[in-house]
């Protein structure tokens, strides 16, 4: 029965390229929605987990480092310092504002500025800074610089005050904004609050448990949330699964019904043209299991075939569009792929109800009618 059911599919080559096109289509819009998903969602935790430390000491109520305005006094620092466990504080100052080339306009930027701490050099070098920015001076991811266009030396605006453009880098992705650094002497000034800053990056002693540094920093600083990288990481990512998750159930759910459709719709067809092939088999003992399986083995190789060309599709293209599009943030997973390959299965499997439906219901005279 194998052979037949090749057969059938290759006597028609062009709808078994459209039906499997379809699929294919169908696989790509999945694929990519899956890696788009899956490259925000790493992105938008990937700011919380870079620094070289075990905690984030942010002002009580803070949701998260770019979506919220953590502001905490100056006095914190010491009292954070004298918790037991605590090895070192460095401060942050960080607050997601408008960056372009001229005033009040461009891109929301999450600015940052690192003043001077004991972790200065280490926390530079994991976001991504070669060397800190002076007075006057900003340092800008590649996307930022790409979005507003501006370069080594150019004048750009966060908000109304002007900077220099000291250096472009790599530096680390911010969630849902691009990131740029400025010099700390600015940074009291561009946020207004000349004694406080934003974040506590925290590193313990070797031989304390962050768990209980977290509870005693709590416990003995009032006003301060302590999250660990991880934690911090997933309030952030939060947003992600509460905004763009329902989003994302919704397309891939449109997306399977069209390559559920097409297969149906290719398969039925194709059962309705060759009933009187099924009614021959029938006739001559063919039992309804064998004729199930010429179905299904037609559908499943559609499936396949879509699947292949769909995920292979959606990798290219992905990575092609994300190339030309920085902020469009990929990955691809296995367990991703091999969830669309179980869908396109189930989606094959489901497409041969109502043919089978027609094939357990013929009756083998019809071979003998005019």
């Amino acid at each position: 029965m194998v052979p037949l059911a090749r057969r059938y599919l290759l006597s028609d080559r062009l709808r078994l390229a459209i039906s499997a096109g379809g699929v294919a289509f169908a696989v790509l819009l999945i694929v990519l929605i899956l890696a788009l998903y899956q490259g925000i969602y790493d992105r938008a935790g990937r700011l919380a987990t870079t620094p070289p430390t075990q905690l984030w000491v942010t002002q009580a109520g803070t949701p998260d480092p770019s979506h919220g305005a953590s502001i905490l006094p100056e006095s914190v620092l010491a009292q954070v310092q004298a918790v037991p466990g605590v090895r070192a504080v460095q401060p942050l100052l960080a607050r997601t504002m408008l960056l372009g080339g001229q005033p009040n306009s461009g891109t929301f930027t999450f600015v940052m500025a690192l003043p001077q701490g004991p972790l200065q050099a280490a926390t530079a070098e994991a976001f991504g800074l070669r060397s800190l920015p002076g007075k006057g001076e900003a340092v800008l991811s590649d996307l930022v610089a790409d979005d507003i266009g501006a370069g080594r030396g150019d004048t750009i605006y966060v908000g109304t005050s002007s900077f220099r453009v000291a250096e472009v880098s790599s530096l680390v992705d911010a969630g849902f904004s691009s990131a740029a650094f400025i010099g700390s002497e600015d940074a009291p000034e561009l946020f207004g609050h000349p004694h406080a800053f934003s974040f506590g990056l925290v590193t313990v002693d070797e031989d304390a448990e962050v768990e209980e540094v977290e509870d005693a920093i709590e416990r003995e600083v009032p006003g301060t949330n302590a999250l660990t990288r991880e934690e911090f990481a997933d309030a952030t990512r939060r947003e992600v699964e509460e905004g763009f998750l329902p989003v994302v159930a919704v397309l891939i759910g449109v997306a399977y019904v069209v390559g559920l459709a097409v297969i149906a719709l290719t398969i039925y067809t194709s059962t309705v043209e060759r009933i009187r092939d099924y009614g021959v088999l029938k006739a001559v003992g063919a039992s309804p299991l064998q004729l199930f399986a010429v179905v299904i083995r037609q559908s499943v190789v559609i499936a396949l075939i879509g699947y292949v060309a769909g995920s292979a599709l959606g990798y290219v293209s992905g990575n092609f569009i994300q190339d030309a599009v920085p902020e469009f943030a990929t990955i691809y997973r296995w367990q991703d792929l091999a969830a669309v390959f179980g869908a396109a299965l189930v989606m094959s499997a489901a497409a041969t109800l109502v043919p089978i439906r027609r094939v357990a219901g013929i009756d083998p005279a019809v071979v003998f009618r005019a």
